[in-house]
């Protein structure tokens, strides 16, 4: 299960392929990993390929679609940094194989069960790479009725929404107007 560019340190860093951006060895890497937990379906449709548009994400997983996106600029980086990343989204993929139809977390015990599998155990949610942060302003700030919970946002909630420890202790977990966000003014 090892590949060149996972065992052994790169010299210079290699620029991310040219072939449609698709990563032939990280893709079997992943794809034979991914065999290796029993997970088929995975195995075979699980691709990995480099985002020159990703700015200040380091990687990404899609789910369902199975593919692993990576910035070009973390392989210029450290090679490291670039097989880590690519574990993190790995993990991802194989903690929602594994989850079937249930709905978990994106970064919940899940994920980190299948980051200590793939020896990455105590992955941090985000990385400390020298990539631009991206900054949004945060215009819309909403408070629970009953709690008085407050959060935080970035767009303006169009749909309803409630606050869910309310609704769990006092709705069964149903929703429950009662409970509906209301914008607070500043």
């Amino acid at each position: 299960m090892a590949f060149s560019w996972l065992s052994q340190p790169a010299q210079t860093p290699s620029p991310p392929p040219a072939n449609g951006n698709r990563d032939e060895a990280r893709t079997a890497w992943c794809r034979e990993t991914a065999a290796s937990f029993g997970l088929t379906e995975l195995a075979q449709k699980v691709e990995v390929l480099w985002n020159p548009r990703m700015r200040s994400t380091a990687g990404r997983a899609w789910w369902p679609q199975r593919l692993i996106e990576l910035n070009p600029k973390i392989d210029a980086l450290d090679a490291r940094q670039t097989e880590r990343t690519l574990r993190h989204e790995l993990a991802h993929l194989i903690a929602y194989e594994r989850a079937g139809r249930r709905k978990i977390a994106p970064h919940g015990p899940e994920w980190r069960q299948a980051c200590a599998d793939l020896g990455i155990g105590g992955e941090s949610v985000c990385h400390q790479l020298p990539l631009p942060r991206r900054s949004q302003t945060i215009r819309f700030h909403y408070i629970c009725p009953h709690c008085r919970v407050e959060i935080k946002r970035v767009r303006k909630i169009k749909r309803a929404l409630a606050c869910l420890t309310c609704c769990n202790n006092h709705s069964g977990g149903r929703y429950d107007a009662r409970f509906r966000f209301v914008e607070k003014k500043p």
